[in-house]
């Protein structure tokens, strides 16, 4: 499915739905009208969830890098290598895992090359709510506390607050977004009081050709 969805250009109407999903072809349906953001709920083995929580924090993996989307298995091993991330099958999984996350995320963007982040952070990153510059950002927590994200008329409403569990990816449509339809979803990192060491975040925005 194309990120330019169906809509007329005169279509104004501020997209704020999130629509959740067990399976990963629920990330194809940000193309839909009026879903802002659409989540797919996993839980992580627990084998892996330990290790990683076990890593110090200068173990954990930072990375800034524009690739090709068949080089960022490549690109994650390359930063695990620097910060000395053990040899194991888990430092496999997570480099595994964040390259099939920008296949996806590549196939329904329908783009090649993909801009991939790995954030270490003992702090919050971004209090604010807000919507990121780009067409759209996919978002996994793989340690520590998920991104929060509530609809920009309620943000006042602590109670209309919700959080994409650690684990699970969440992919948001951006200000770039293409079409008429404008976002009407915020989000931010996680309050500081839901802060419990070293968060982990994987960020990966589509490149277009």
């Amino acid at each position: 499915m194309s990120l330019a969805g169906d809509l007329s250009p005169h279509d104004r109407a501020a997209a704020r739905n999130v629509i959740i999903g067990r399976d990963a072809d629920i990330l194809a349906d940000i193309g839909r009208p009026g879903v802002a953001a659409a989540i797919w709920t996993r839980t992580p083995e627990r084998r892996f969830q330990d290790w990683l929580d076990g890593l110090s924090v200068d173990q954990l993996p930072e990375l800034r890098t524009t690739v090709p989307v068949h080089l960022v298995e490549a690109a994650v091993m390359t930063a695990c290598e620097y910060s000395k991330v053990p040899v194991c099958p888990e430092r496999d999984m997570l480099a595994s895992d964040a390259a099939a996350l920008a296949l996806v995320l590549a196939k329904v963007a329908d783009v090649r090359m993909v801009r991939v982040r790995f954030d270490v952070s003992e702090e919050v990153i971004c209090p604010k709510f807000h919507v990121d510059n780009v067409v759209a950002r996919l978002l996994c927590t793989y340690r520590g506390s998920g991104t929060e994200y509530v609809p920009g008329d309620v943000v006042e409403d602590p109670q209309r607050i919700g959080k994409v569990p650690c684990g699970a990816v969440g992919l948001f449509r951006g200000r770039q977004w293409p079409g008429g339809e404008e976002t009407g979803l915020l989000h931010r990192s996680p309050a500081s009081g839901a802060l419990a060491g070293a968060r982990l975040l994987l960020v990966i925005d589509p490149v277009s050709r």
